[in-house]
């Protein structure tokens, strides 16, 4: 039975937690401090951020404060466009590092790809030798399409470990899951909740009525019924408690394929570095 410190393989044999938390916009360092406190005491294990986010060091002295080994907490960070290449990567993860107040993170994500095509085989290769030095213990990208993912692909022999992409139940990415899946690499979500833009629709009442369950734990439901890791955000303490009460119960095959015909592709983000080329 999945358990809320279940673990995943990724490609190159590293564990990664089917469930964590997303630190984006997780508020001021005292509301930041309090979430993480949270996350940490109802058994989150995996703590996603991003240079961008600007809450490296909040993590960092989170997870100091937590009393938890460093290795038995799961950290992923980002790095952002302009610190994408082959001499700026290795600086950009020095200074999360750093920020973090830790010798490696557990995935290294490219959080974009850069609108000029260039810059990502010198990027991808100076994320390898990171790898290769123990700075990482996998690296990945997020936000690819398939598009992207078959240039870098075509760049390089070493596959990402990982694609973190917006996927719910109202954008459920099953195309490039699938493309993925036949890729060896791993499909995890953000925004696994649509950012609550979909609360009150008549499915996620009936079945929040039947299961006894939230919508939003529904929804969260859903992704690991798909063996889809999730890593919703939330600021809250309550809420970060209700988001983590999802491993009592899973959805019928019946009622999964319910929430599968709601998919409309409706995304919570619009905004993209190279809208043009995206696709």
């Amino acid at each position: 039975m999945i358990k809320i410190n279940s673990t995943t393989p990724l490609n190159n044999g590293t564990e990664l937690p089917v469930f964590g938390f997303g630190a984006y916009k997780v508020g001021d360092k005292q509301s930041g401090e309090a979430a993480l406190q949270a996350a940490f005491e109802c058994g989150y294990r995996h703590v996603d951020t991003a240079s961008i986010y600007e809450n490296e060091g909040l993590v960092g002295e989170a997870l100091q404060a937590s009393g938890l080994k460093r290795n038995e907490v799961f950290l992923t960070t980002k790095l952002w466009l302009d610190e994408q290449g082959k001499t700026e990567t290795p600086a950009a993860l020095e200074r999360s590092l750093q920020k973090l107040q830790t010798d490696y993170v557990d995935l290294y994500l490219m959080h974009w790809p850069h609108p000029d095509s260039k810059r990502l085989q010198p990027c991808w290769e100076a994320m390898q030798l990171l790898l290769e030095a123990g700075k990482c213990r996998a690296i990945g990208v997020s936000n690819f399409s398939r598009k992207r993912l078959e240039e870098l692909l075509s760049l390089s022999s070493y596959r990402p470990a990982v694609n973190q992409v917006e996927c719910n139940v109202f954008h459920n990415q099953q195309e490039l899951a699938t493309f993925c899946r036949s890729r060896g690499i791993l499909l995890q979500s953000y925004s696994p909740l649509a950012r609550g833009r979909k609360w009150g629709h008549p499915e996620l009442e009936a079945l929040s009525a039947k299961y006894r369950k939230t919508e939003a734990q529904l929804m969260l439901r859903w992704c690991i019924d798909h063996q889809i890791p999730i890593i919703p955000k939330s600021s809250t303490p309550a809420r970060i408690r209700e988001n983590a009460e999802i491993f009592d119960f899973s959805l019928s095959q019946e009622d999964r394929a319910r929430l599968d015909q709601l998919n409309e592709d409706f995304e919570v983000s619009d905004w993209r570095p190279d809208p043009e080329n995206w696709y």
